[in-house]
């Protein structure tokens, strides 16, 4: 076995022993695709937010290892590497983008009279990263058994994210539209959330 054969074995043997912790989050995940009053919810539950940061986590290495199996982030600058170095250099712009969305959240100041929803929106984040990734995941096997190729496979990842993303939009400008205006709501959308994936996809087109 390969380097990234035996991270994905690893992967998998952890997710069996975090089956309990996934599987009581998984119903309320599932409402946060249907309701924004239940991304409130969940992170008010310290239960809850707990077993979904222990999801979160674990879903990062299964994730950077689909989008490099599928080379979905496949800017010219990462032409001719392969293998566990490439794995490596997803790890490492999957990193870059969590801090460029992490830094404009502490750096910004929440609405007077809405720290609490800022801060909802803020690690709300990480339940539809859950999201994300699971249906990223999820794609990513039922093409590899289809033997569905690799062109098809990348389109139907590269839907499952888009997807997943605009409904995490539309849920935290819900939550930010509780507190502030229309106006500062899509300003904070912009800056907190927007650009810093405009960067991520402008790299992969452009770099």
């Amino acid at each position: 076995m390969n380097p990234v054969e035996i991270l994905a074995a690893v992967c998998v043997i952890t997710g069996i022993l975090l089956l309990r912790h996934i599987a009581d989050i998984l119903p309320s995940l599932a409402g946060c695709l249907l309701r924004w009053k239940e991304c409130i919810n969940l992170e008010n539950s310290v239960k809850l937010s707990h077993d979904r940061n222990i999801f979160a986590a674990w879903l990062t290495v299964p994730f950077c290892l689909a989008i490099s199996g599928s080379r979905l982030y496949n800017p010219s600058f990462l032409d001719g590497i392969t293998g566990l170095a490439y794995s490596g250099c997803i790890f490492a712009v999957f990193a870059c983008y969590l801090a460029a969305r992490t830094i404009p959240f502490i750096v910004c100041r929440a609405p007077r009279g809405g720290e609490k929803m800022f801060n909802s929106a803020r690690k709300m984040s990480w339940s539809f990263f859950c999201i994300l990734a699971t249906a990223v995941l999820i794609s990513a096997g039922i093409c590899s058994f289809s033997d569905i190729s690799a062109e098809i496979t990348k389109k139907v990842e590269l839907y499952a994210i888009g997807a997943a993303y605009l409904i995490s939009i539309f849920r935290k400008y819900q939550i930010f539209h509780n507190s502030c205006s229309f106006l500062t709501s899509i300003l904070y959308l912009c800056g907190l959330e927007i650009l810093p994936t405009a960067i991520l996809i402008l790299s992969a087109v452009f770099l």
